[in-house]
């Protein structure tokens, strides 16, 4: 899925004046151009004419940031993006170019409404395509028809632009600002999620890009399961999207020249770009920091939303975050893929390793083949020689409902060794924490006994040495005193904070432990609300910060393992097995 360039050099480009004659019906530049031709790549750089922000008629040509996702695209890709990159016009061109020289091709576009579907279809698939040079407008490539929203070429590929697509099969479809459509257009975006998305042809293009609009909605959750697929390793198939992300700083044009003073930034902004720098492994220039800075002033909390500088800064929109901005950048830096993704039985406890698990010959089906949720995730295989400590959120197992979680890490140090996320009921739950605790030395595990905490934790004492399950010491009855044993972690508003304030220590002082991108992506978007309480934005989940905070409080409150050293004992010739 890469642009065909071995039958050019860019010495072999045209200079900007030749292609801007390339409007006329010059027969020697018919005849320099024709080798060029077959390639896709060739033609978007050298054919189209488009009105850039100040209406003037200029050639298109792939900025950085578009170069980059038409060299990495893959069959169906999922684009967060930071404002004004241009993603949908160089799209929009390449669906153009896509229905003039390839036959039978229904090529679609999604707007947020009727009037940006007009303005789309008249600015960026009309406009370029009248102005092409007769030579190219003849034969299969000639206008058979068109309306005020759809084109159809003799060779019976065609452009529509529409709200929707439901009916009929589609090789290629982009849909433009998914985001704002999801949080302004519920229904709509409903219809493009059942509708659209199912009408293209299985192996064709989607391309669905946006900035993001809040942490909610269908955008939201396919960001993150593509997120989540991507940090996880696997292999993609034909039917699982690839996640890409475009920062503001990608474009150059977002530079600011210094005053005569030099540029001059607060702690709170030197801190914030230097965990950018390191989370992105970037470095910016003062003249981005300075544009940055002077940018924020106008765009004020929207900043972060329109023009992000990370992924898991795009989608926090409401409330303050429990953890610090940049400390979680910091951690971001030391992120890295797991090792082995394991699928495990929760009933067995038998692993398949599935690093390599898609056939792409194969059509998958199974919802777990297009997501990293159901998978053992892990970055160390057990030490014989070390402790381990598990916690562990549970819900309540339904496919679309909140997900369980759990976390191990060593004791040594608190580092993440391996990670599972999913959909299980709470008793397969608790098995699935037994096969994954004996794994690690049967690690010392704290459910939280919340909710549907309570019948994992009613399965996990049947199953799992309880002298290696928490359990929490309280006071019972006042007028006694007399102290009764509750097994697991109860989280509530005088508990949470303590599971925060000891994680918060570690975090600044980038002691977290944390691997797994997709903790760290909970973390950003758990915030205080309007009363003060700790929890997930509005439309996210806490699941995997909820998992990986009892994890680290487990690991201070685990029993010390006695590890005896081991002494070969003299034989007894006097014992049968001797004799």
């Amino acid at each position: 899925m890469q642009p065909k360039t071995a039958k050019y050099s860019k010495d072999t480009w045209l200079t900007p004046e030749e292609r801007m004659e390339l409007r006329s019906d010059d027969a020697e530049l018919l005849k320099r151009c024709h080798p060029y031709l077959d390639c896709w790549w060739w033609r978007l750089n050298n054919l189209y004419i488009i009105a850039d922000e100040y209406g003037n008629e200029v050639l298109f040509r792939c900025r950085m940031a578009q170069t980059m996702l038409f060299v990495v695209m893959w069959y169906l890709n999922i684009i967060l993006k930071a404002r004004q990159l241009g993603f949908s016009t160089a799209i929009q061109i390449f669906i153009l170019d896509h229905a003039l020289f390839n036959k039978d091709r229904k090529c679609g576009v999604i707007a947020q409404g009727l009037t940006e579907a007009g303005n789309i279809f008249t600015s960026k698939i009309l406009y370029p395509y009248e102005r092409l040079p007769g030579w190219l407008k003849s034969g299969k490539r000639a206008l058979k028809s068109k309306t005020g929203s759809s084109i159809y070429f003799h060779n019976d590929s065609s452009v529509q632009v529409a709200v929707s697509f439901r009916s009929g099969t589609l090789q290629v479809l982009h849909v433009s600002e998914y985001g704002k459509v999801c949080a302004q257009y519920p229904l709509r975006a409903d219809e493009v999620q059942s509708g659209s998305l199912n009408a293209v042809h299985e192996g064709s293009l989607i391309f669905i890009e946006s900035t993001a609009e809040g942490a909610t909605g269908n955008f939201f959750e396919m960001s993150v399961e593509a997120m989540d697929l991507k940090n996880s390793g696997l292999d993609l198939s034909h039917i699982d999207y690839k996640f890409h992300f475009f920062p503001w700083f990608d474009d150059p044009k977002y530079t600011l020249d210094l005053p005569s003073n030099g540029l001059r930034l607060t702690k709170s902004q030197d801190a914030y770009f230097e965990a950018v720098e390191l989370a992105m492994s970037v470095t910016l220039s003062d003249k981005q920091k300075n544009w940055y800075v002077n940018k924020e002033r106008s765009q004020k909390g929207k900043m972060k939303q329109e023009f992000p500088s990370t992924p898991m800064e795009a989608f926090l929109t409401s409330g303050r975050k429990v953890f610090n901005s940049e400390d979680l950048m910091r951690a971001e830096s030391r992120c890295s893929k797991p090792l082995i993704v394991y699928e495990m039985d929760p009933t067995t406890g038998k692993r398949k390793n599935v690093n390599s698990r898609v056939d792409l010959k194969t059509k998958a089906t199974d919802k777990l083949n297009n997501t990293a949720l159901g998978y053992l995730l892990v970055w160390e295989l057990p030490d014989e020689d070390e402790d381990y400590a598990i916690g562990a959120d549970v819900a309540e197992g339904l496919e679309h409902g909140d997900r369980s979680s759990f976390d191990i890490i060593a004791k040594s140090d608190g580092r993440q060794v391996a990670k599972w996320f999913g959909h299980l009921s709470p008793k397969l739950f608790a098995r699935l924490i037994a096969h994954a605790g004996r794994m690690y030395n049967t690690a010392f595990v704290g459910v939280e006994r919340n909710n549907h905490g309570h019948a994992t934790l009613q399965e996990l004492v049947d199953i799992y040495p309880t002298s290696r399950i928490y359990n929490e010491e309280h006071i019972d009855r006042e007028e006694t005193d007399e102290e009764t044993a509750k097994v697991g972690w109860h989280t509530s508003a005088q508990s949470k904070p303590i599971l925060v304030a000891g994680f918060d220590d570690l975090l600044a002082n980038d002691a977290d432990g944390i691997r797994w991108l997709g903790t760290l992506s909970e973390m950003n978007t758990f915030v205080y609300d309007k009363k003060g309480r700790m929890g997930a934005q509005s439309g996210a989940f806490d699941d995997q910060v909820m998992s990986y905070l009892i994890a680290q409080e487990m690991r201070a409150r685990m029993p010390r393992t006695i590890k005896k050293e081991y002494i070969p004992s003299e034989p007894n010739n006097n014992h049968w097995m001797a004799r």
